[in-house]
């Protein structure tokens, strides 16, 4: 049957028609992802199943149709092009890539070499440009929206996908690379993505994201309060950071164009003219090796409410900074509708995974 701004659920299956859905490759609070072949073709895809959370959203539905419709015809190497939006199925469909996500690659092995960490930047403000040129905001990058070839070559996805805001009132995003502005819900622009980025350059130098923190309200502060994480950095990327974290996004660079040429010009300084070939040639090893790794799905932690002491579980949220705990009024309405909505998701995977065993099993 049909649910409500969300994809279509046959028995207990998600479907997309054209595509026959293969197995789940993640969950996280923007929906899931889903291992896919196209019935014409049989060529591989993947496909984003958008969460109920962002589509119930009128505004929402509103945004990813223009953004959806600029997607469809925008190519760029360092974009993962869009195939085709359903809107009716709330679905977005992918080229397929072999490839790893930056998050997996943080977590299995470590900060990055500087060479392979500017170039996982370099290419992230390449696609940002080819975005902004074409009127799309990213919205949420994040090391989960940053994907890694077999050749070295960073590839973002889910340009406006943002996962859903965690608060009423709050706007769309990541809390770990929300820029300052997004804390008091002032709109996504071109400086928040760069912010964002740079965050994600923070996390690939040190392997941790540029602020820490225990609950939505420290890590707020940090982000619109706290110190510049510049020292935590290798010399080569501090101004970098203090320019992409500026806490006032008039000081942050005027476009990702104009960022990329101070990250070529800190490149040549500090590692040479060919810091690009060192870095792909770093990168390429690297993925390679993770290619054999298990990807598990994005995990599923406690919560707990600050005024209940028991956790709410289910609420999926980036987990490369310590346990963040909600606190604030309504806090706990918006939790138990964002579990429902991620158990939803997850019954649509394992529902997938199972009868794609029970397919392979017939043959």
């Amino acid at each position: 049957m049909q649910q409500a701004g969300g994809p279509d659920i046959i028995g207990s299956r998600a479907y997309v028609p054209g595509y026959t859905l293969d197995r789940g490759i993640s969950v996280d609070r923007a929906g899931a992802l889903v291992d896919a072949h196209d019935n014409a073709s049989g060529s591989r895809v993947v496909i984003r199943l958008l969460s109920p959370a962002l589509t119930a959203d009128t505004a929402y539905r509103r945004q990813v149709r223009h953004d959806m419709a600029v997607l469809t015809v925008l190519r760029h190497q360092h974009l993962l092009s869009v195939i085709e939006f359903d809107d009716k199925h709330a679905a977005i469909v992918y080229e397929f890539v072999e490839s790893i996500t930056l998050r997996h690659l943080i977590d299995v092995s470590g900060a990055l070499a500087a060479p392979a960490a500017l170039v996982v930047f370099d290419d992230s403000l390449a696609a940002l440009d080819a975005l902004n040129a074409a009127g799309v905001i990213h919205r949420d990058v994040t090391p989960n929206a940053v994907l890694l070839d077999t050749d070295g070559t960073g590839i973002l996805r889910d340009a406006g996908v943002p996962a859903p805001p965690l608060r009423r009132g709050w706007r769309s995003g990541t809390p770990q690379y929300m820029a300052p502005e997004l804390w008091s819900s002032r709109p996504h622009t071109v400086a928040t993505d760069l912010y964002a980025a740079t965050g994600v350059l923070v996390e690939s130098l040190t392997g941790r994201p540029p602020y820490l923190g225990t609950d939505f309200h420290g890590l707020g502060v940090q982000h619109t309060q706290g110190a510049l994480p510049s020292e935590a950095v290798p010399l080569l990327a501090r101004d970098l950071v203090i320019r992409g974290l500026a806490k006032d996004p008039r000081d942050r660079p005027p476009s990702a164009a104009s960022f990329r040429r101070d990250v070529e010009t800190a490149g040549v300084a500090f590692l040479g003219a060919n810091w690009r070939d060192q870095g792909r040639a770093w990168l390429a090893v690297a993925v390679v090796d993770r290619l054999a790794d298990p990807v598990p799905a994005a995990p599923m932690v406690e919560i707990a409410d600050d005024d209940d002491e028991s956790p709410l579980v289910g609420v999926a949220i980036d987990t490369a900074a310590d346990e963040v705990r909600p606190g604030g009024v309504g806090w706990k309405v918006w939790s138990i509708a964002a579990a429902a909505v991620i158990a939803l998701v997850v019954m649509i995977i394992f529902a997938v995974q199972a009868l794609g065993e029970i397919g392979r099993a017939s043959c």
